[in-house]
This record gives structure tokens, C-alpha cells and sequence, in this order.
């Protein structure tokens, strides 16, 4: 089901951007960066289809017009992410990155326009949807920016902001494209699952020493929250490190004492058991709808 989709969703993208977009070169780096981000699959698109399917969408070819639509809105904030953090030197778009940031321009634009050109009856609440959820995210996204969430309510709250709205904004736009209503239960764990996306992140991100891993950027995520507060003569020099006492190279030097700190302080067992909280959640959001368990079960992969 889902490679079908995946595969449906990234034909649409070539179709919306073989015929919207004339300029010869924006359209072949359209899709060379489309043909990049494919290689993850397409979550955001499939879950938008698969909740156009649970509220009962009648069946046609242009939900994935749809779906395409928003995997340019991700695809449009994972590059503007990449260039906040300094961080696309293996991405397509780290060439030419001032051509690069125009597309980003086309790819927002795109995105609301085949919305509003869809035949759906309910595509201007579909519309104000994406624009509501996306600046959601957006505002979730500046607060990372800032490096200001330093414990764990604040952390969580905006990761469910920025993370979790990009969520909601898939699986809601395809529930109101299907349904004139739904059920609040749908913003509820759609939220929750953004939220244990980056929670996996999170803890992929301790284990990769490179100069992508968070520690080394003084940035905060929750095991690295728990270390920092966790009382350890030992890990000093990480609050130096994090205060400008100190220098890269004793983070780097100290790697493998750092490795061990995050098991044996309970920095693992602590974030493991947030995200389990989390996925309960979910859980208990998922049973309160009266829908197919085949669905439940689709959307418990998520978790």
C-alpha cells in the first residue's frame, strides 16, 4: 500500500511540475531535488491519503495531486532548514544554494496553488489548514533557531510545534478534503507522532559522532537535557563546553566517556520512556475513533 502510493505521489510531483513550472533550469533542479527526497518515501503525502480513505474520500487520482502539493511544502521546509542550520553540504541543493533558495520560493507557491486549482469541494478549508499548520511550524522552527528551549516542557512543547504541526497539517488537509468535520482526535495524535519522529531523531543523533550531532552544536535535545542536568563531576566539562569555557576538541577528545554518560546516567532509559508516554498517547487517541483496525494498525508504523 505504501509503495504504491509513495510511487503514485512522486508521478503527481512530476506531472504539477512538468506543466506549472516553465523556466527550463527552476524545472530540472525541481526535479533532481524531487528525485533526491524520494529516496525517503513520501510519509507526509501517505498520510494524507490515508486519511482522505479513513473519513470515506471518494476514490480518484487527484488526492495525489494533493498529497504531492504537500510533500513540496516539506520538501520546500526540509531545504530552508538545511541552509538555517548549515547543514546540506551532501544535499542536491548545497550547489548553486542562491538558485537553490528561489525554488524553495516555487515549491511554497506550488504547493497552496494545486490546493486551490483541485476539484475538492472543501479545498479552501483545506487551504487554510496548510497555511495555519505550516506557520505553526514555522514558529516551532524559529524557537529551535534560537537554541532557547533548555528543559524538557519547553522542548517538548516545541518540538510539537514544529514538528507535530507538520503532522496534523498532512493528516487534517486529507480528513477536511473527505469530510466536512473531523474528529479532534486526528490533530491529537497526529501531533503526538511528529513529536515521536524527532524523538527517534533525538536519540539516532547521540549515537552519530559528526559534525552534524547536536552536542557538538551546543544545541539541546532531551537525553541531552537529562545529561546536563544530571549531577556528575565528570561531565564538567560539558557545561564549560555549552558556556564557552571550553573547546570543541574536549568534546571530541571525550567521546567515548560521553557514549557511556548517556547510558549510565539513565539519559537513554529517560527519553525512551518520554516516548513511550507518547506513543500511549497516540494509542489511546487511535481507540477513541470509530475506525477500521487495518487503519489503526497502518498508522501505529508511525510509532
Amino acid at each position: 500500500m505504501s509503495a504504491i502510493q509513495s510511487e503514485k505521489i512522486r508521478k503527481s510531483l512530476y506531472t504539477i511540475i512538468n506543466e506549472k513550472v516553465k523556466q527550463n533550469e527552476l524545472k530540472e533542479q525541481l526535479l533532481e531535488f524531487v528525485d533526491y527526497q524520494s529516496k525517503q518515501a513520501f510519509p507526509f503525502g501517505e498520510l494524507l491519503v490515508l486519511h482522505y480513505n479513513i473519513f470515506n474520500g471518494i476514490e480518484n487520482e487527484e488526492i495525489y495531486l494533493v498529497a504531492a502539493a504537500v510533500e513540496m511544502l516539506i520538501l520546500s521546509f526540509d531545504m530552508l532548514d538545511d541552509f538555517e542550520d548549515g547543514d546540506f553540504k551532501d544535499k542536491p541543493w548545497a550547489n548553486d544554494s542562491n538558485l537553490a533558495l528561489n525554488s524553495t520560493t516555487a515549491l511554497l507557491f506550488l504547493s497552496a496553488s494545486v490546493i486551490r486549482n483541485s476539484g475538492f469541494k472543501n479545498k479552501d478549508k483545506g487551504i487554510s489548514i496548510l497555511l495555519n499548520y505550516a506557520l505553526q511550524s514555522i514558529n516551532g522552527q524559529h524557537k529551535d533557531l534560537l537554541n532557547i528551549c533548555r528543559n524538557e516542557a519547553d522542548y517538548i512543547d516545541m518540538t510539537i510545534q514544529k514538528s507535530g504541526s507538520l503532522v496534523a497539517l498532512s493528516c487534517l488537509v486529507g480528513s477536511v478534503l473527505a469530510t466536512e468535520d473531523y474528529p479532534i482526535e486526528v490533530e491529537t495524535y497526529s501531533r503526538y507522532i511528529g513529536f515521536i519522529g524527532q524523538i527517534n531523531n533525538d536519540l539516532a543523533d547521540i549515537k552519530t559522532w559528526n559534525e552534524k550531532n547536536d552536542l557538538i552544536n551546543k544545541k539541546f535535545s532531551l537525553p541531552i537535557i537529562y545529561l546536563l542536568n544530571y549531577k556528575d563531576e565528570e561531565l564538567n566539562f560539558i557545561h564549560d563546553y555549552y558556556n564557552n569555557k571550553v573547546e570543541k576538541s574536549e568534546i571530541i577528545k571525550n567521546q567515548e566517556l560521553i557514549s557511556k554518560k548517556f547510558f549510565k546516567t539513565g539519559a537513554i532509559t529517560y527519553t525512551e520512556v518520554i516516548k513511550k508516554v507518547y506513543q500511549n498517547k497516540t494509542i489511546d487517541a487511535l481507540k477513541r475513533l470509530n475506525i477500521d483496525q487495518d487503519y489503526i494498525d497502518f498508522l501505529l508504523k508511525y510509532i
